[in-house]
């Protein structure tokens, strides 16, 4: 579900008109977070880190309010109520990537359980087909780049004002089980007191044993 936001309510709107005339209206930080834990799970489960810390990172994207707006083609301001997850995925024989959308969900074993399921029925998929067939913004875009121990990431950008969704990119995990996770986002909707309590949230659910 979608909601048009009335841009004379929008709580954000001096954000809105301060940023849209610049170049590059977005900001990108990387910060360090400890997958100790969600490993050591994903390990007792035979189930695959990856999948693991992307729900815990995809249900601190959801619990952030401020990282639910995206403009529209259009130029309007659009409130999703739930923020899904494309990401990267190397499908069995293949030698390529192929961006693949999955579906957030509260519980992390029926997500974990749906992105095997959509792996397993995958065929024939383009590299970037997913990404061009989007007509509707409520994701963010998550890549996985495990054997790089990056300390700053810049992310590409689409248009000039702007991506249409967020960046994020998480990447190796050293011997005390810190790693690198960077985002992208548009600062007319989100600031620095947002990104804190962001990566406050995926360190929790990075630690949490529960559903």
């Amino acid at each position: 579900m979608k909601e048009i936001i009335a841009f004379e309510d929008f709580y954000r709107r001096e954000s809105v008109e301060f940023f849209k005339g610049f170049v590059n209206p977005s900001v990108g930080v990387t910060c360090m977070v400890n997958g100790s834990k969600c490993l050591q799970r994903a390990k007792a489960l035979n189930e695959k880190f990856f999948h693991h810390y992307l729900h815990a990172i995809l249900r601190a994207v959801n619990e952030i309010e401020e990282l639910h707006y995206r403009f529209s083609p259009t130029g309007d301001i659009v409130r999703y109520d739930r923020i899904d997850v494309i990401t990267p995925i190397k499908l069995p024989g293949q030698k390529h990537f192929t961006t693949m959308k999955f579906a957030y969900t509260p519980s992390r074993k029926d997500f974990i359980t749906a992105i095997n399921s959509a792996i397993d029925e995958a065929q024939d998929l383009s590299s970037f087909g997913v990404e061009d067939a989007l007509n509707e913004f409520n994701v963010v875009l998550l890549s996985a780049t495990p054997n790089l121990p990056f300390t700053s990431l810049t992310c590409t950008q689409r248009h000039s004002n702007g991506n249409d969704y967020p960046l994020l990119n998480v990447g190796q995990m050293g011997a005390d089980g810190r790693m690198p996770l960077a985002i992208s986002v548009h600062h007319a909707f989100v600031d620095g007191e947002h990104l804190a309590k962001f990566y406050q949230l995926v360190q929790k659910y990075l630690d949490c044993d529960t559903e």
